[in-house]
């Protein structure tokens, strides 16, 4: 696994050129840290356009997670999705980058009484 960051300090980012090589880090941090994760095989071949790279549940928390490179552009199915899944109650939905690693450290730390994102 070249190109990815130590998985607790974010160190590395920098060098991710792949956006499975972030998504990898995030699977590895949210198994690390007791969450369930399904992502979708190849996200260009979903029957659901737009459905988010990852979905996280650990107790009563259930994420759903867009990954982006730096400058990788979020398509308008996406914004629609991401959109009609933070209507749904006791759902967080996010939007990650690697700039963001923190606050994905910090979300996927903390316990079952997070706030809806």
């Amino acid at each position: 696994m070249a190109k990815t960051p130590d998985l607790f300090t974010g160190a590395g980012l920098e060098r991710i050129e792949l956006e499975r090589d972030f998504q990898d880090r995030v699977t590895s941090l949210a198994r690390i840290n007791g969450w369930t994760v399904y992502s979708v095989p190849d996200s260009r071949r979903a029957s659901l356009a737009g459905y988010p790279d990852l979905t996280m549940w650990r107790g009563q928390r259930l994420i759903f997670a867009e990954l982006k490179r730096e400058k990788g552009r979020v398509s308008p199915q996406q914004v629609i999705i991401m959109d009609e899944l933070r209507q749904l109650p006791m759902v967080e939905v996010f939007l990650w980058r690697p700039s963001h690693w923190n606050e994905i450290v910090e979300t996927l730390r903390r316990g079952n009484d997070a706030p809806k994102a």
